[in-house]
């Protein structure tokens, strides 16, 4: 079942903007965002201290690759349910940025091309708001994930999202097109970054692969795996202290 916590700011009527963090495979609201063993260390909380006139988000959704691990969707279908989602929440009504890890980033964008196929006016105002999206490690043509987990052992019953996240998966690199050929139509910003460090030998998204292929928008290497990319160890990090920057010139927020 999705649920959108608010980390921080979200009660404010007064707010200029929304940042929604959006896990990936077999992720969470929490943990995706946190380092274990560290408190203290939650990002978003962060985002939130720095920017207090926005309303700070964190998406909770299943997203399993193993059928015993729980629950999935198929892309299109978990859309349209985040889409029902964001909508109770009244998510639209203020400039958006998504911040999103992984399988996070395709969902935003298979959310974005739903919004603006299916003729929904609360759905048409999220993507209408959307200002910006940062991808952490984000499959644009797909990864070799299905083989890393294969490969550390775990493969037992994958889940349907599993076979959407091979390779060179025709719908992803078809979701791609889509969003390269609207995303300045319906004015996004787009920041991306990509691992160079495997994880049990295996890099789970390519350099090749973390590219959405947008005039203008070069992936930053870091110098993480695709489990530590999305957790910036402090501050003055280069992915907090860049998408910071990026969140106030999405939402207008001036300094």
């Amino acid at each position: 079942m999705g649920k959108l916590i608010a980390v921080s700011g979200c009660s404010n009527a007064d707010r200029t903007g929304d940042v929604v963090f959006v896990h990936g495979l077999d992720g969470n609201a929490y943990t995706t965002w946190h380092r274990q063993g560290e408190p203290d260390h939650f990002w978003p909380a962060w985002l939130g201290e720095d920017l207090p006139e926005v309303g700070i988000w964190s998406l909770e959704y299943e997203a399993s690759s193993m059928i015993w691990r729980g629950q999935t969707m198929p892309l299109a279908d978990r859309a349209t349910n985040i889409l029902a989602l964001l909508e109770v929440y009244d998510i639209g009504r203020l400039p958006l940025v998504f911040i999103t890890h992984s399988l996070g980033g395709l969902l935003v964008k298979q959310m974005l091309r739903h919004a603006a196929d299916f003729g929904v006016v609360e759905w048409q105002l999220i993507a209408a708001q959307t200002r910006g999206i940062v991808f952490l490690s984000t499959p644009h043509s797909g990864s070799n994930i299905a083989c890393w987990l294969k490969y550390v052992g775990i493969v037992l019953r994958s889940s349907v999202t599993i076979d959407e996240l091979e390779a060179h998966e025709p719908r992803l690199r078809e979701l791609n097109l889509w969003y390269r050929n609207n995303v300045q139509v319906l004015g996004v910003r787009t920041q991306a970054y990509c691992e160079k460090r495997k994880v049990y030998g295996i890099l789970v998204v390519d350099e090749t692969s973390a590219d959405p292929g947008i005039p203008g928008v070069t992936p930053v290497p870091l110098d993480d795996d695709h489990l530590t990319i999305c957790k910036p160890e402090s501050k003055q990090s280069l992915v907090y202290a860049r998408v910071k920057k990026f969140v106030w010139a999405c939402v207008g927020v001036m300094r």
